[in-house]
């Protein structure tokens, strides 16, 4: 498709003019941050190895395993993603989009054996577990002197690259049209020659990646604990645009036109996580997990509409009028399947008695392996995610201090630039997290408080794709999270 979803507009450099946007929905969706509770989000999801959190059942499974009493927890969650637009070296007032959300729920059940050696107990847990956030929004306005949207549409029709939701709405409300049978398409500012019209861009989004996670947990000799878990992802966005020209006042026909455009994509995914850890000595914890690609299958939705106002309209001889078109959804053939790709986990953490706790995690995907179905209509995203992505290794660590009841925990996450190097491209480090948190305990009732700090790198937004100027427009994104969990052990 020619105008899927601006995707990475979210979360991505949208410096790669070539790639499909088809792809950048597969890397969207296939990209998972630090979070879930409160305790692992404030250690930056470091939990592979030291396990006995609810987050572990969507990370290593094994951890389920080190649980010594069954548990109950939800974490109330406040997500707000700020964003500074730049154009033309102006700074635009910053953009927030405030969502609060539920982060986690689980439940955890321990049956323990007395035995002296070999399954000393055998847990289950399920969980919701949140893995990435799809909220932003921005405005960006400007003074054009040599293009509008319109000659992005007079492009694509001229190419006989035509869709019904952006140049069969601009010729059904007038201002896409042929002066004569035989010519090319044009637009009222090109019959004009005349531009300067102040344009205006404001975009919003919003939904996520979670899993409903159903595990095991097998501890073998409190030494070798085993997991799996049976993960089934629910996916949903939605990108709201609306763009607005506004012309000079002596021009003669077109006033303002305005365009929306609303784009929602939902589905679920199906995944399988297994997961070991292995303690040689009491200090130390070593451990691993493999999760299976993610198939998911997704279906979109979208909607666009027009509006035109004229001071006189050269068509129909009124002397103003407005119009609009509004597009169907996507026909049912549009549905699409992803698979995700494989992920490997390497852990390691140290327990310092009772004082607390340090641990790292390693996380290994290669982004090539993201691959979208049914082939016939898109082969050439699978050619860019073949061309563009390539293999990261996403680290996270985190640190806990205990004192009495209380623990205070602080974190770092490094999510790596999943693009390939090109030519006249900045390279860029990735995402950086930084996070930290507070922790009651007592025997039956615990409460965690986090807060995270997420820099995504600055990426570039064009007012349309085809613009005969400077429009580019650069996106600086922080997202800030402070999450509750609360717990209760019987």
């Amino acid at each position: 498709m020619k105008k899927y979803v601006i995707a990475t507009i979210i979360f991505s450099v949208i410096k790669i003019q070539g790639i499909a946007q088809e792809a950048r929905d597969a890397l969207m969706f296939s990209r998972y941050y630090a979070g879930s509770t409160a305790r692992s989000t404030a250690m930056g999801g470091a939990f592979g190895a030291l396990g006995g959190d609810v987050s572990v059942l969507s990370t290593n499974p094994a951890g389920l395993a080190l649980f010594r009493s069954s548990e109950f927890t939800f974490s109330p969650t406040l997500n707000i993603a700020a964003t500074q637009a730049k154009f033309d070296g102006r700074l635009f007032p910053r953009s927030s989009n405030t969502r609060f959300i539920l982060n986690n729920i689980g439940y955890v059940h321990t049956k323990e054996y007395q035995r002296e050696r070999g399954l000393m107990s055998l847990n289950f847990g399920m969980a919701y577990n949140r893995l990435s956030d799809f909220n932003f929004a921005t405005r960006v306005s400007t003074v054009s002197a040599t293009s509008s949207l319109l000659d992005e549409f007079v492009l694509f029709a001229n190419v006989d690259d035509w869709s019904e939701h952006y140049e069969g709405i601009a010729e059904n409300t007038f201002v896409l049209f042929k002066p004569d049978e035989y010519g090319d398409y044009i637009n009222d500012f090109m019959l004009e020659d005349r531009y300067g019209q102040l344009q205006s861009r404001r975009i919003s989004s919003r939904g996520g990646v979670g899993e409903y996670a159903f595990s095991l947990g097998f501890n073998i000799n409190h030494n070798i604990y085993l997991g799996a878990t049976l993960g089934i992802q629910d996916i949903s966005y939605n990108e709201y645009s609306l763009h607005e020209e506004i012309t000079p006042n002596d021009f003669i026909y077109l006033q303002r036109f305005t365009f929306t455009d609303d784009y929602t994509v939902s589905g679920l995914g199906l995944n399988f996580k297994s997961g070991v850890i292995y303690r040689p000595i009491s200090m130390l914890r070593v451990g691993a997990a493999l999760h299976t690609p993610t198939k998911i299958w997704l279906r979109p939705d979208h909607y666009t509409r027009m509006e035109t106002v004229w001071n006189e309209s050269p068509y129909e001889g009124q002397k103003a009028f407005w119009d609009d078109a509004s597009t169907d959804p996507f026909d049912e053939d549009r549905k699409f399947q992803l698979r995700t790709p494989w992920r490997y986990m390497f852990s390691a953490a140290a327990i310092v008695g009772t004082f607390g706790a340090v641990s790292a995690e390693v996380e290994i995907i290669d982004y090539t392996e993201n691959y979208i179905t049914p082939q016939l209509f898109h082969s050439g995203a699978n050619k860019d995610i073949v061309q563009y992505h390539k293999t990261v290794a996403n680290i996270k660590t985190g640190a806990e201090y205990r004192l009495g009841s209380l623990s205070f925990r602080g974190g770092f996450a490094l999510f790596a630039n999943p693009y390939k190097k090109l030519p006249d491209v900045p390279a860029e480090i990735g995402t950086l997290s930084y996070s930290g948190g507070i922790g009651f305990r007592t025997r039956e009732f615990y409460l965690d408080a986090a807060y995270s700090f997420t820099k995504h790198p600055e990426r570039m937004h064009h007012l349309y794709q085809h613009f005969h100027g400077d429009a580019n427009t650069n996106l600086q994104t922080d997202a800030h999270k402070a999450i509750l969990t609360f717990g209760f052990r019987f």
